[in-house]
């Protein structure tokens, strides 16, 4: 760092967007729906052995176990078999079944109401996907911005949501896209973050 910090310009946000109101961030507690404790009990239930140390490689194992309760805690239709394919693929179960999603709901249509833009990141391109689905579902106009998104159709995207008067309420990025130097800029804009 020493040697490279003559050669390099560093400005941080604050010099640069100096009418950016101060970043503040609230941490919202939520339980889960019945589908997702069913599912989260079942799976802390098969993997017993491996909680009472008599499995083999029980690091690897905690680290699939571990993955597996995120899963749950994300969105239970992230496993197969678990939707109810008789059911409208669009409708109200994708949001009642998990408890996040309930609260996003309630979230999402205050932060309409009040005339705020959304920025919601998730580690998982398949939340995106489900995610994707809320917004056609709410009517909510959206963009969406993953690994496997080219440079011309990213930067569209930006553009179109960035834009004065821009109809785009929500922009859906992947953890992972999002941190490719993307600058979204946009006023009373309300940034969420999912697993």
């Amino acid at each position: 760092h020493k040697i490279l910090r003559p050669f390099m310009i560093r400005r941080l946000k604050v010099d640069v967007a100096k009418d950016l109101p101060p970043k503040i961030q609230r941490y919202l507690y939520v339980g889960m729906s019945e589908m997702q404790r069913y599912l989260y009990k079942n799976i802390l239930m098969r993997e017993a052995d491996v909680f009472a140390g008599l499995a083999g490689g029980t690091k690897t194992k905690m680290s699939n176990i571990v993955m597996q309760l995120r899963k749950v805690a994300a969105h239970p239709y992230l496993f197969p078999g678990v939707e109810d394919r008789n059911l409208d693929p669009m409708g109200e179960h994708v949001i009642e079944n998990c408890g996040k999603m309930v609260l996003l709901d309630k979230l999402m249509k205050k932060l309409k109401r009040s005339g705020h833009r959304v920025l919601i990141f998730s580690l998982m391109t398949r939340v995106l996907d489900i995610l994707e689905d809320y917004c056609t579902i709410r009517g909510f106009k959206h963009c969406r911005i993953d690994g496997s998104t080219d440079g011309d159709e990213r930067q569209e995207m930006i553009d179109e949501y960035n834009k004065e008067g821009s109809e785009k309420f929500v922009f859906l990025l992947s953890t992972r896209a999002g941190g490719l130097g993307i600058n979204l800029y946009v006023c009373r804009c309300f940034s969420l973050s999912l697993p």
